[in-house]
């Protein structure tokens, strides 16, 4: 199966440490990740020295406001250098597996987050993957950054 990489940045007007601990939980990406619905089973455990959590989520598919597929989705982060970064993988039906990187680099009192996605899908899906991956992780960014800003300021 092809594997595609995605890469994205931002930068927020608040310390590294607040931004790390915000993603960390895996209930504050719904409203943040648009296509995300509700959060479930969450697990936390520690594997190869290091923490992580898992969780069951719902992807909602809308087209002109209708739902039209929920997709179960299963989710594993680890956080393998708090509070600079953490992996998420990411498996969805069907058979798409997306393993992303997220770094947390403190500026000055500020934050930049760098995130890369490895996305592994059929080439038949890939167009359709690739453009809800961009859309829903541009929105995440966008939102979190309002989010956090306005939460604060």
């Amino acid at each position: 199966m092809p594997t595609y990489k995605l890469d994205f940045q931002t930068q927020i007007n608040i310390p590294q440490q607040v931004v790390y601990e915000h993603l960390k939980d895996p209930q504050n990406f719904v409203g943040l990740q648009p296509l995300l619905t509700h959060v479930e089973s969450v697990k936390y455990e520690e594997q190869h020295g290091k923490q992580s959590v898992s969780y069951d989520t719902v992807e909602a598919f809308r087209w002109m406001g209708i739902v039209l597929y929920r997709n179960r989705i299963h989710v594993q982060t680890i956080f393998t250098n708090p509070p600079y970064e953490f992996e998420t993988i990411v498996h969805s039906f069907p058979n798409i597996t997306l393993n992303v990187k997220y770094l947390f680099t403190p500026q000055n009192g500020e934050t930049l987050i760098e995130e890369t996605i490895q996305i592994q899908t059929h080439a038949w899906l890939a167009k359709f993957v690739l453009a809800q991956a961009t859309q829903a992780q541009t929105t995440l960014l966008s939102n979190l950054k309002n989010r956090l800003e306005n939460k604060i300021n």
